[in-house]
């Protein structure tokens, strides 16, 4: 079973961004800020990270960036955020991320953008 890291502060959408990958049998773990998920990337295998960008304690790129200094390998990076601002976008091409869904989030897109990167 494929496991998914859900990098979300806000209750209501990680609770449906879990309950749609739970849906389609993914297994999930959960991070409600960036030092959360920082120690859960350096201490586990994920398939696949579901990551917001506005995060207390640490936000998303700066996260990223502590990873990259660090040459922790990572899964692939679905960018799921409220900030929908095209330099947001660029930066997130820096980290060779080319996902970027915006919230509210389309559920179709979502479940497919999932899926096209943890089937590859």
């Amino acid at each position: 079973m494929k496991k998914i890291l859900i990098v979300e502060d806000n209750e209501l959408n990680m609770k449906l961004f879990n309950d749609i990958l739970e849906y389609q049998n993914y297994k999930t773990e959960k991070a409600t800020d960036g030092l959360e998920a920082y120690q859960k990337i350096k201490n586990n295998k994920f398939d696949l990270i579901i990551l917001d960008i506005q995060l207390p304690k640490l936000d998303g790129f700066s996260l990223l960036e502590k990873l990259k200094n660090e040459k922790i390998i990572l899964p692939p990076i679905i960018i799921a955020s409220a900030c929908a601002m095209d330099s947001d976008k660029l930066k997130a091409k820096k980290y060779s991320i080319d996902t970027y869904l915006t919230k509210p989030i389309d559920i179709n897109n979502f479940i497919k953008s999932v899926k096209s990167k943890i089937n590859n």
